[in-house]
């Protein structure tokens, strides 16, 4: 497996399994719906007004948004799994921890979410190999990157998901910014600022889960997902004063 860097996400062969709490078993044929209600977008849906490119470009973004202490893809426990998530997709992060965890992320009910099996990015502000000037250069770089890793493969409750090759998908150029202190490895920690990117990559989005428990297994690491309900808290009502009890006016 190529070394993990926060640009380059590449795992030349990735298991994927996904275990429903309840235990139903769940078969995933050509990217349909399965058993248990768990459902894989199929390669060219979009969701909430995205394609899956774009949201390939919001899931660097939202990586490379962190500084490096507090970046959820380097934290083994994932007590910042939730940092940054907002909108109708979750992001599950990336393992960068250098070593096999496993990371709780817990995932409000209702929310897609959105696994990269692997992929890479170039930028405006990264040396050779990941540098690109423009648009052209960036993605022929991040093509570059991906075009030699085969095998990735994913199953659901034990059932492989097929064709997976058709996941693959190049995104816009889209700007990348970073604060001080940020992910990459090669440039000076003190930089900050706004880059340009493009990333290319394998990765799908599973339709929002009904709540419980979901194991996430990959050549990287282990996730464990926890779909919950978000929780509504009604504030207590504020006393209103009685006419008895108002202040006469002179």
């Amino acid at each position: 497996m190529p070394r993990l860097r926060p640009r380059s996400f590449l795992i030349g062969l990735l298991s994927l399994v996904l275990l429903a709490g309840a235990g139903a078993p769940a078969i995933a044929q050509d990217a349909t719906p399965t058993a248990g209600g768990v459902t894989i977008l199929g390669p060219d849906e979009s969701y909430a007004g995205a394609s899956l490119g774009e949201w390939n470009a919001r899931w660097w973004q939202w990586t490379f948004s962190f500084p490096l202490e507090m970046s959820p893809s380097f934290d083994s426990t994932g007590e910042r799994c939730g940092y940054g998530q907002s909108g109708p997709v979750f992001f599950l992060p990336g393992n960068y921890t250098g070593g096999p965890v496993t990371i709780t992320c817990v995932v409000p009910e209702g929310t897609a979410l959105y696994i990269l099996l692997g992929g890479a990015s170039c930028t405006t502000v990264e040396p050779p190999p990941f540098f690109g000037r423009n648009e052209e250069e960036l993605r022929a770089c991040a093509t570059a990157h991906v075009d030699p890793v085969r095998g990735f493969r994913a199953s659901i409750n034990g059932q492989e998901v097929p064709d997976l090759e058709r996941y693959r998908y190049s995104s816009p150029v889209f700007p990348l910014p970073f604060p001080a202190n940020h992910v990459f490895f090669e440039v000076p920690k003190e930089a900050s600022g706004v880059a340009l990117a493009v990333a290319e990559g394998y990765s799908f989005i599973i339709a929002p889960l009904p709540p419980g428990e979901y194991e996430i297994v990959t050549s990287s690491g282990a996730y464990r997902v926890i779909v919950e309900a978000p929780q509504v808290i009604e504030p207590e009502a504020t006393p209103v004063a009685s006419p008895e009890a108002a202040t006469p006016v002179a």
